[in-house]
């Protein structure tokens, strides 16, 4: 009889054993899907602006004599600049409590991604032999283009509406599974009327 409830006992505790085995590795396959799938997402997470825009250029004259001015032309240039983050590779930003069901992430600061710039041109250009424009001055141009699109980006809240973009698809991809989504300390933000406005002139695509 003490041998049949030992062994009564015995497997008690091993089907316990198994079960909670079982648990442990579907609780872990479920945590590899949602990380593994986080970081898929996070190269969706990424908003694309684009703008245009024209300025009057100027170059100091080389030989300044009377008769000669400083060379002149009006830059135009478009473009897209891409903003979001750069998590794919932050496992330490993912945690998933299976307990309370919910997904914790620690996102960094959302920043410009890329600047393409896909029309670069000068009109009404006016330079001498003696007081040219030079190669060097179009290329100091071009970097004042890419300045001046990445500097239009963040005015018109590229950041911000990165911010929100990712975490509303982080928040619809581990509802799927069953869980909340908790940025940082808080909660997932909310799009503001600001936000959800696009100013004319300006695209705001999420990519």
């Amino acid at each position: 009889m003490i041998v049949g409830y030992v062994a009564l006992i015995l497997t008690i505790f091993g089907l316990g054993a198994l079960v909670a085995w079982r648990t442990r590795r579907q609780a872990n396959a479920e945590e590899l899907q949602i990380v593994q799938g986080v970081r898929r997402v996070c190269k969706l997470a990424t908003v694309e602006v684009s703008l245009a825009d024209y300025a009057k250029k100027t170059v100091p004259k080389s030989v300044d004599l009377p008769f000669t001015k400083e060379p002149e032309a009006y830059l135009f240039y478009a473009g897209i600049v891409s903003a979001g983050f750069d998590i794919c590779d932050a496992q330490s930003g993912i945690v998933v409590n299976h307990a309370q069901r919910e997904v914790r992430m620690t996102l960094p600061p959302p920043r410009i991604l890329s600047i393409d710039i896909q029309r670069f041109e000068t009109i009404n250009e006016q330079s001498g032999f003696l007081n040219a424009i030079s190669v060097e001055d179009r290329n100091r141009w071009y970097s004042e283009a890419r300045s001046a699109l990445e500097h239009g980006a963040l005015a018109m809240g590229a950041l911000d509406r990165a911010q929100i973009h990712a975490e509303e698809l982080f928040e619809a991809f581990v509802a799927r599974h069953g869980y909340t989504l908790v940025i940082g300390s808080g909660p997932v933000r909310r799009p503001t009327a600001a936000h959800a406005t696009t100013n004319a002139g300006e695209a705001v695509v999420p990519k």
